[in-house]
């Protein structure tokens, strides 16, 4: 059931927006999961049993407001069958469905200032050389940054920001 799911977003998706649909959901779903984590109340309501699936269904339709579409009908089903629990797993599913079926991999780049097109396209043309996969960046600033960026693929995580350098610059000046 999770793989449909994550198929009928994906299928979804495309057919209303296209990648850029793709891209805003996927954001979208990592940001839900991290508001329902940080609010167990919401979480434990969209699977009591206690409420009809049609209040806990309108409940959480009310919370994704805003969001796509195509994620708001997925994840009401969802909550309607008492599977909200699993959303994390059809998250990972979802990934993988966009590097099966559109063959792309999205990066999420963190950076502390935006980035500049010649980069932008340095960035693109290395991740695909690597992943062998067509790559679209979501791109996200964090002015807590010192500097450098931080890039997120496909469960690998490369770190060059300027706290790890200097972490890293600590430890071996400590070793010595």
């Amino acid at each position: 059931m999770l793989e449909l799911y994550a198929s009928t977003l994906i299928d979804e998706l495309m057919a209303d927006g296209g990648i850029d649909a793709v891209v805003a959901a996927r954001k979208q779903l990592g940001n839900l999961i991290e508001y329902f984590y940080s609010h167990a109340e919401l979480g434990e309501f969209a699977d009591d049993t206690a409420y009809t699936s049609e209040q806990r269904s309108q409940v959480v339709r009310k919370v994704l407001e805003g969001s796509e579409p195509a994620l708001i009908s997925v994840i009401g089903v969802m909550v309607e069958r008492g599977e909200f629990k699993r959303l994390p797993k059809v998250k990972n599913l979802f990934n993988d469905k966009i590097v099966e079926k559109l063959n792309t991999t999205v990066v999420e780049v963190t950076t502390r200032v935006p980035l500049d097109d010649h980069l932008r396209e340095v960035i693109k043309k290395k991740a695909a050389a690597e992943l062998g996969t067509d790559i679209v960046l979501d791109e996200r600033i964090d002015e807590n940054m010192l500097g450098g960026i931080i890039m997120n693929a496909r469960g690998k995580r490369i770190d060059a920001s300027m706290r790890t350098m200097l972490a890293n610059a600590r430890g071996v000046l400590k070793e010595n």
